[in-house]
């Protein structure tokens, strides 16, 4: 279950429209609900927010907010270099 504390960093970095990519990581990794059918987004959001608990949505929240932790220090790098500035510069 994702805690209070872990969503509060969760949503520095992924914000409020993340529903979407999980959707597709799920779509990618062939999850579906019971039914067989893709989750919806309220679900997703019910267990970022801790109301649900599922392994695999909560899973497929944690790679996204490695992916995007990932896209923004390459993105950061890249300003780095453009700018001539020191790759270990923080900004």
């Amino acid at each position: 279950m994702i805690t209070k504390e872990q969503r509060k960093k969760l949503k520095e970095t992924l914000g409020y429209h993340y529903t979407g990519d999980v959707l597709k990581i799920l779509k990618k990794r062939g999850i579906t609900n019971r039914k067989g059918t893709p989750y919806g987004t309220s679900m997703i959001r019910n267990v970022y927010n801790g109301l649900n608990e599922n392994k695999e949505i909560e899973n497929a929240i944690l790679d996204l907010y490695l992916q995007k932790l990932e896209e923004k220090e390459k993105e950061r790098k890249t300003r780095n270099k453009l700018l001539g500035l020191d790759s270990d510069t923080e900004n």
